[in-house]
């Protein structure tokens, strides 16, 4: 490294390691094996998918998320590699396998670099890789199809089910549906498929009241030593076998049962934890199949379970607040495309982008001591784009290897914290009036047999 880049360096420290992390999460290398092994029937020509994926980074870091803007840009430079509508016809034929690859296979090159556990769990379950499922529907789709235009509806773009690692606070895989009405319950197997795959453990998953039929839960826990905690909503029936009644540390009652669930084929034996809230308040309802009540207490698996929503004290975030902070922090509110499949590549990168900044957040709290929730996503990546000026001509070095990377972080964030580090929540958008709408039938694309066949992309990429 010359004086001039180390000196941008120590000025700008966390847009040269957001940058010197992303040349290593995307490396040309990896990223062609993503292609061959996930392209299907596409080819590339001029365009090569590196370079694609990279002018989607610029769009979203740099231009709010706007690639037209990021193509006057590159025209003014001449610096464009293909013409507009070229990009624009990639994005909209994207294999879907090819997002979900760009995920899994990105992020599990990045866990490599993790400094420790954002959200260290009790010794019970450090056999196992825990997870956090759920659904985003991704809205706001661009009325750029002929038969929507003038119609007071929003497009629904797609449906994705995403897993977030606990102990990371990072999303590592995801299934996809392009009809943006679907239900996510029927994209678990296939989530599950990709996390077994990917992940040697047993998996442990906790999971929400849409996912606790017996059918869900058989497919939870297929895998021998996988595990599940779910919530219960339906009223299933449930014979008891065994029954313990304790109290928490607020005093209120937690009836730990073991039985049956369900009847005739679907019957299940599960492990029923119910805490007893008190008037007012719903009942919190858990199944499980961990039934060594030694090993794995009533009070250890429903504060598990709370993590799933209190996770953010601890340095991450409760899958809703994850969804939001993504669509309003990495511009996924302005989408790039409007088919279904070019919406779910750039959830795919924004999950990304999501990631390294979770990856820099720990870097950083572990500088200044803190819980990696004390840093706000939100002002880090404000500081970082702000940053990524001086670095738009200077490009990094290649060739570093995981150690050199992971030092490079601890000696460029060192004194970022008192800067990022504590800062107010992300702050909260002002709902802007509505503007008076023609009483027209709702339009959205996934359910409508006309607008589905205005979608469907030719195998060409």
């Amino acid at each position: 490294m010359d004086a001039f880049k180390a000196e941008l360096m120590r000025r700008s420290p966390l847009a040269g390691c957001v940058l010197e992390l992303s040349d290593y999460l995307f490396d040309d290398a990896l990223l062609d094996s993503i292609w061959q092994e996930h392209r299907g029937r596409c080819y590339q020509d001029v365009l090569r998918f590196e370079d694609f994926v990279r002018l989607m980074r610029d769009a979203l870091a740099e231009h709010g998320g706007s690639a037209h803007a990021l193509f006057l840009d590159l025209e003014a430079r001449q610096a464009e590699p293909v013409d507009e509508s070229n990009f624009y016809r990639k994005l909209s034929r994207t294999p879907v396998e090819l997002s979900r690859a760009l995920l899994s296979g990105c992020t599990a090159r990045l866990g490599e670099l993790l400094p420790c556990d954002a959200l260290p769990l009790p010794g019970c379950f450090d056999a196992f890789a825990v997870i956090v499922g759920d659904g985003k529907k991704i809205k706001n789709a661009t009325k750029r199809l002929k038969p929507t235009r003038g119609y007071s509806g929003k497009l629904i773009g797609a449906t994705a089910l995403v897993a977030l690692d606990v102990r990371s606070g990072m999303a590592i895989a995801m299934s996809d549906s392009l009809d943006g009405l679907a239900n996510d319950v029927p994209l678990v197997p296939a989530l599950m498929e990709q996390l077994r795959a990917a992940i040697a453990r047993p998996l442990l998953s906790i999971w929400d009241r849409q996912f606790d039929d017996p059918r869900t839960l058989g497919v939870l826990s297929a895998r021998a030593g996988d595990a599940y905690v779910v919530r219960m909503k339906q009223n299933y029936t449930f014979g008891v076998e065994s029954c313990e009644k304790t109290k928490d540390a607020q005093g209120r009652q937690v009836i730990d049962e073991i039985g049956s669930l369900g009847k005739g084929k679907s019957t299940l034996r599960v492990r029923r934890i119910t805490l007893r809230r008190g008037k007012g308040e719903d009942d919190v309802v858990l199944l499980s199949n961990l039934f060594d009540r030694a090993a794995f207490a009533a009070g250890v698996l429903l504060e598990l379970y709370r993590k799933r929503w209190g996770i953010e004290a601890a340095g991450l975030r409760p899958p809703q607040q994850v969804f939001q902070q993504v669509t309003e922090t990495f511009a996924l509110q302005h989408l790039i495309g409007s088919s279904p499949r070019a919406v779910l590549l750039q959830l795919a990168y924004c999950l990304l982008l999501y990631n390294l900044v979770q990856l820099i957040k720990l870097y950083v709290a572990q500088d200044g001591k803190v819980l990696a929730g004390v840093v706000s996503t939100f002002y880090l990546f404000k500081d970082v784009r702000r940053e990524l000026v001086g670095w738009r001509t200077t490009p990094m070095e290649a060739g570093r290897v995981n150690a050199a990377i992971s030092s490079r972080c601890v000696r460029v964030c060192t004194n970022c914290c008192v800067e990022a580090g504590r800062r107010s929540p992300t702050p909260r958008r002002a709902t802007p009036s509505r503007a008076k709408s023609v009483h027209r039938p709702s339009a959205c694309t996934a359910g409508t047999a006309p607008f589905n066949a205005c979608w469907k992309a030719g195998p060409g990429w």
